[in-house]
C-alpha cells in the first residue's frame, strides 16, 4: 500500500490547482485494500470530491462465491 499511497501523493502534487476540485482514482486489483480505500475516502472535503474505482479479473471462484449470494444482497449502484 505504502506504493500507491506514493504515487498517489506525487501525482496529486503535480496537478494543476483547479483541477484538484474533483478527482477519480482508478487502481487494480494490488489496490484492493482498505488503507487505500480509507485514505481515498480522507482525502474529501469541502474542496475537493475524490471518487475512486478498483477492478480486478473475476475468476472462476468469484464466479461462483457471487452466485451463492443471494436476490436481496444486490442493490443498485446507480439510479
Amino acid at each position: 500500500m505504502a506504493d500507491h499511497l506514493t504515487v498517489l501523493t506525487d501525482a496529486l502534487a503535480q496537478t494543476p490547482g483547479a483541477s484538484t476540485a474533483k478527482i477519480l482514482v482508478r487502481v487494480d486489483g494490488a489496490g484492493a485494500t482498505h488503507g487505500l480505500h480509507e485514505h481515498l475516502l480522507a482525502l474529501n472535503t469541502r474542496r475537493r470530491t475524490v471518487r475512486f474505482t478498483t477492478g480486478w479479473t473475476i475468476t472462476d471462484a468469484d464466479e461462483k462465491a457471487i452466485a451463492k449470494l443471494p436476490e436481496g444482497a444486490w442493490e443498485t449502484a446507480l439510479k
